[in-house]
């Protein structure tokens, strides 16, 4: 009888099934990074309120993964972020190379945040922000009741925040505010 009890509870131990409640989380740095990089893309598992599994990528390794056109545990069912929040990046195919290329006018235009002109030479577009090389007092206060941002250089724009940011580079009345922020 204690055999019967046994496999009977052995059997029901067995068949609970962990059930996985993370999500993703994506986020960028708006700083001058490794290799002269402008942005630093991240994703995070989140679970129960904590971040986990942080990976750093290039741009391009990034969009590629929060668009579902790689395979990664950020994204194992390979949704289509940037399409779920009306953001304005994909994969296309180039039709001199034949090549699947990024295309991601969002992602390209944040280094505008933090800078009045683009920080390395043979390029002359200006940025948003009212000082040189970072957002003036009233556009680092906005960053941070906006988006949460502490500090430009270390902080990221996460989850909501990315979503958000992504969004308001996009419209022109938002650029308009943010560049009239002293």
């Amino acid at each position: 009888m204690r055999l019967i009890w046994f496999i009977g509870i052995w059997l029901i131990s067995c068949s609970v099934i962990h059930v996985n409640t993370s999500r993703p989380v994506f986020g960028v740095n708006v700083a001058i990074g490794p290799n002269s990089q402008l942005t630093s893309y991240v994703c995070f598992l989140e679970s129960n309120g904590v971040l986990t599994k942080r990976r750093n990528y290039d741009r391009d390794s990034f969009v590629k993964i929060v668009s579902g056109h790689w395979p990664s545990i950020y994204n194992p069912q390979r949704i289509n972020y940037f399409e779920l929040n009306n953001i304005d990046c994909a994969m296309y195919l180039d039709s001199i190379t034949l090549k699947q290329e990024v295309g991601c006018i969002p992602l390209d235009s944040l280094w505008k945040i933090r800078f009045a002109t683009f920080p390395f030479r043979n390029n002359s577009e200006m940025g948003w922000s009212n000082l040189y090389h970072k957002p003036s007092l009233g556009q680092q206060v906005y960053l941070h009741d906006r988006y949460n941002i502490h500090h430009i250089d270390g902080d990221y724009f996460l989850d909501t925040n990315f979503w958000r940011i992504l969004q308001d580079v996009n419209d022109t009345n938002w650029i308009a505010n943010y560049k009239a922020i002293n």
